[in-house]
Formats: structure tokens, C-alpha cells, sequence
């Protein structure tokens, strides 16, 4: 047997979180500045020049049946076309405690690595060499966009990121 992965978004005030399947790959979110998990409804609240989305709270989902999932490694493999004046930062030393998503600066400071990073870079269970030995999930992966008065108006490209993991 193996691991099943798939992405899941946490989103809403702490207290009351939502955690939304998003599966494994497509169109499975936008950055906007709304705090939801909806990825159809960006256009009615565009992130426009100087501003910041709301932070998007990211885990990786494993189920199955497998011996250990660690090595967990994220990247952005492709970047937004057009990307002028826009630019996407992580908090890649996250807690696993979820917050309330917030739109204004927020812990996601760092850059995100444009390739594949060739070590963990994603926490389990609050630490980067702790992986997972049942079905579980990541420590959150919390992202953010945010641009400047350069940003062009409307639609981008897809950016791409992906999330790469050893099992045994």
C-alpha cells in the first residue's frame, strides 16, 4: 500500500476553523482578500496594486496505509506570468497551531524557493525531520501574496507550487 496525499486549506476565525479538501492538483486556490476556500470567487475581491491577500493556511494531507512520509520539501516550480509588482512569501518556520488569516503584514516574510530544495523545508508534528508514521498532515504551509504599486491589473497565470515527500 501507500500514502494518499491531498491539499487541504484551513480557513475562517481560529475558534471555528473550516478545512476544505482541495485534492491534488488544478486551479485548487487563490490568493484575494477574502478569507475562504472558494477558488471561483477571486474576482469579486481581487488583490489590486499594494496590497496583501489574506494569508492562505496550507497542510498536506496523508492517508493510507505506509511505514513513514518525511522529507517533506515545498516549492514554487512555476511563477505568475505576468509577475511585475507581485511576489509570494511563506512562513516556512510555521507553527502547527492555526491563527485567524490576516490581510495586512502577516509572519510570511521569506521568499519562497523556486526549485527544489533538496531537504525538508515543511514541519510534522513541529519539526522537520519528525515526519509522519500513520495518516496525518503537515505542519501548516502559510503563504501570502503581496504587490506594489507595479502590479498590473487583472488576471495572472497560474503560479505553481509543489510539495515533494519521501515514503517508505
Amino acid at each position: 500500500m501507500s500514502a494518499t496525499f491531498q491539499w487541504v486549506q484551513d480557513n475562517g476565525v481560529a475558534s471555528a476553523k473550516v478545512a476544505t479538501v482541495l485534492g491534488i492538483s488544478g486551479n485548487l486556490f487563490n490568493y484575494k482578500k477574502k478569507d475562504d476556500a472558494i477558488a471561483a470567487n477571486y474576482g469579486t475581491y481581487p488583490v489590486t496594486a499594494t496590497q496583501r491577500s489574506y494569508e492562505v493556511y496550507l497542510r498536506g494531507k496523508f492517508t493510507g496505509t505506509f511505514n513513514r512520509v518525511d522529507n517533506i520539501q515545498f516549492w514554487r516550480s512555476t511563477d505568475f506570468s505576468p509577475n511585475t509588482g507581485l511576489s509570494i512569501k511563506w512562513a516556512p518556520s510555521s507553527p502547527s497551531a492555526y491563527a485567524t488569516p490576516v490581510s495586512g503584514a502577516s509572519r510570511c516574510v521569506s521568499a519562497i524557493p523556486t526549485s527544489d530544495p533538496g531537504t525538508a523545508n515543511v514541519r510534522c508534528r513541529g519539526g522537520l525531520a519528525s515526519g509522519l508514521v500513520a495518516s496525518g498532515y503537515t505542519d501548516y504551509i502559510i503563504t501570502q501574496l503581496d504587490t506594489t504599486s507595479a502590479a498590473i491589473p487583472g488576471d495572472t497565470s497560474l503560479a505553481i507550487f509543489t510539495l515533494n515527500y519521501d515514503e517508505s
